[in-house]
């Protein structure tokens, strides 16, 4: 078992000041939608720092270690990562591209978890404080929670949706900077003054720590990398309208709920996609068998993990189809 270096510290940023705060926004591509049965294949992280624009400072695809998922969403195959480096190997990497940030996702709910698995699983026990930009959205009040590319074009950003974590991460840090003006035009000073606008579940993160350097937990820096970054993909537009779609479901099934709004997103989303009932169906039954997959993985399925699943089905229902409708 890995033995487990440092811990998460409890003094907070509340008091930090945004404007003076440097940014980690990171993104994830995976195997799926379940840490630890699920794992990493790309990680890109783009930093903020006070005053500057957002810059891409570290990017590589990543050996996951097991057979590779998703490839429909992400395009992704196991030939691309035979050479890439394994998670903990660029523990180290990660570490330092974001010391002293808080970290940012556009879905944070999603890739916290992803990180929070892989960290924990190369020896760092440390939560960050973590910022979810697409609910910082609502928050400022500048529209409803929306997908990653709807919100570029909206504030007139550049982004075409390749699932490329490099082209995620920047967009969203594009996003932060239009955030960041808005934040400080309303007189919103700290982090504490954020959390105060609306409550959300990222916000108990601010009584976190931000990363110190990968020094401290004992874990080395890798030289390499092995990035898509500044090669072309070609657009597969079946590929497209499924990642779409995998994009909803993932922001839809983090807290096992289907709102009426999230109701209507899903099939605005499948709708504009045009996809077929067929495909719909097996991305659900993707997202439900990954869920599965992972809690029988230790041969027992408890109570809580039933509940899961029964709730994880109703979701899907709710959304059009689950398995055994």
């Amino acid at each position: 078992m890995t033995h487990l270096r440092g811990r998460s510290m409890s003094i907070g940023i509340s008091s930090h000041r945004i404007a003076d705060t440097p940014l980690a926004i990171i993104d994830f591509e995976t195997t799926g939608l379940v840490p630890g049965f699920d794992r990493v294949v790309e990680m890109s992280v783009v930093r903020v720092d006070p005053g500057k624009d957002p810059v891409v400072v570290y990017d590589t695809l990543i050996n996951p270690g097991r057979a590779m998922g998703a490839t429909e969403i992400h395009g992704i195959t196991d030939e691309d990562v035979e050479n890439a480096p394994f998670f903990d190997d660029v523990a180290g990497e990660l570490l330092a591209a974001t010391k002293d940030c808080v970290i940012a996702a556009y879905n944070v709910y999603f890739d916290i978890k992803f990180l929070n698995f892989e960290l924990t699983n190369a020896g760092v026990a440390h939560v960050p404080p973590h910022l979810c930009l697409m609910y910082l959205r609502t928050m400022l009040g500048l529209g409803a929670r929306c997908k990653l590319d709807v919100a570029c074009r909206e504030h007139l950003i550049e982004y075409s949706a390749t699932h490329k974590a490099a082209d995620d991460a920047l967009a969203a840090g594009q996003l932060f900077a239009v955030y960041r003006n808005e934040i400080e035009k309303r007189g919103i000073n700290t982090f504490g003054d954020l959390a105060r606008l609306k409550k959300y579940k990222f916000n108990d993160s601010f009584q976190y720590t931000p990363f110190p350097s990968p020094e401290k937990f004992g874990l080395r820096r890798f030289n390499g990398a092995l990035s898509r970054a500044g090669y072309s993909i070609e657009v597969d537009p079946t590929r497209q309208a499924l990642s779409a779609y995998w994009d909803t479901l993932k922001s839809i099934l983090a807290d096992l709920e289907v709102s009426e709004e999230e109701f209507v997103q899903a099939i605005s989303v499948r709708k504009e996609a045009g996809l077929k009932k067929e495909q719909i169906r097996m991305l659900h039954a993707k997202a439900f068998s990954g869920v599965i997959a992972q809690f029988i993985d230790d041969q027992w399925l408890d109570d809580r993990e039933t509940l899961k699943l029964r709730k994880l089905h109703q979701c899907l229902s709710k959304l059009g189809w689950a398995p055994g409708e």
